[in-house]
């Protein structure tokens, strides 16, 4: 399982991170975070590390704990930006940043992990048999060396599921319409990338993640009115 938080190296005093040094702090418990997306959020002014003469990016460990804030708020809370940002002009970080991700939330319970197969099958509670169907239809990927949050809850979901008769063979339905849903939201984030401008890969980035949020609030909605309707 990942390194806690509160063991993670961040700058202290009048130390600087570099951008790159940035990325090894965080990527442990972001591993999705890119240059691109750091450039994005300082272009819509979410954070504003200094520069040296030469153009350089420094972050101090106010810069991190600031980005820790937003980029854990987007993760656990389903924060959008434009929330986000207001949330710090009207009141800053808070005091403790980690307490953002033990807040209600749909996630909230979803930590930073990173296990083998093994333990993936542990913290599941499956068998071996359940992990190698949800991979031969296609909702886990063969191969992994390691897991992390999102296949962990895959496998949660699935064991449910099958506790009650409804095995993978029974929800790849579900996979396609996960399949068709992200090349849509990403259809329409595309005209926000441009190859040679980072900040706009991460604004194309970030669209299609709150574009996901709100679709996946819009489909529990729509399945829990068309459950109780079935009652």
């Amino acid at each position: 399982m990942a390194a806690s938080a509160s063991r993670r190296p961040t700058p202290s005093g009048s130390a600087r991170l570099s951008i790159g040094q940035v990325l090894d702090v965080l990527q442990e418990e972001f591993p999705d975070l890119s240059h691109s997306k750091l450039h994005y959020l300082e272009a819509e002014e979410l954070i504003s590390p200094e520069r040296t003469a030469s153009g350089y990016r420094k972050y101090s460990r106010a810069d991190v704990d600031r980005l820790l804030f937003v980029l854990r708020a987007q993760r656990d809370r389903f924060w959008p930006l434009k929330v986000i940002k207001e949330h710090l002009l009207e009141h800053g970080v808070d005091d403790d940043v980690t307490s953002i991700a033990s807040r209600p939330g749909p996630t909230s319970q979803i930590q930073p992990v990173r296990l083998d197969r093994r333990g993936l099958l542990r913290e599941a509670q499956v068998d071996e048999e359940l992990l190698e169907e949800l991979e031969s239809y296609g909702m886990l990927e063969e191969g992994l060396v390691f897991y992390g949050a999102s296949e962990l809850e895959i496998v949660r979901a699935a064991r449910v599921l099958a506790d009650e008769g409804l095995h993978p063979r029974h929800l790849v339905m579900v996979r396609t319409s996960v399949e068709r849903q992200a090349h849509m939201l990403r259809s329409v984030a595309q005209p926000h990338s441009r190859p040679t401008d980072a900040a706009a890969r991460g604004q194309a980035q970030s669209l299609a993640e709150e574009l996901g949020e709100s679709l996946n609030s819009l489909h529990n909605a729509l399945l829990r009115k068309q459950i109780h309707r079935g009652g």
